[in-house]
């Protein structure tokens, strides 16, 4: 989804439970074409308790979309479209 939004929404994915060297094992392994950070602030940042936690922001920076739990890959692409295709 992020090379097929590409250019349109940026992807960051955002990790406290792994080390920095687990999670460039994991994007060169899987090939990850976004940037992972590690960085438990952000959870504080955005009152987040617990993962997985999707939250999508839109051009201004206000946040558009949270969910708090799994999100599908058409939930997820359905929200991303609506955003965009203005």
């Amino acid at each position: 989804m992020a090379e097929e939004f590409s250019g349109k929404v940026t992807f960051v994915g955002v990790s406290n439970n792994d080390t920095v060297e687990a999670g460039k094992e994991y994007r060169d392994e899987f090939d990850v074409p976004y940037p992972l950070a590690h960085a438990p602030e952000v959870w504080d940042l955005f009152d987040v308790p617990y993962q997985p936690v999707t939250i999508v922001l839109g051009p201004t920076g206000k946040e558009e979309l949270r969910v708090d739990g799994p999100i599908t890959y058409e939930e997820l692409r359905e929200v991303l479209e609506g955003l965009t295709s203005s």
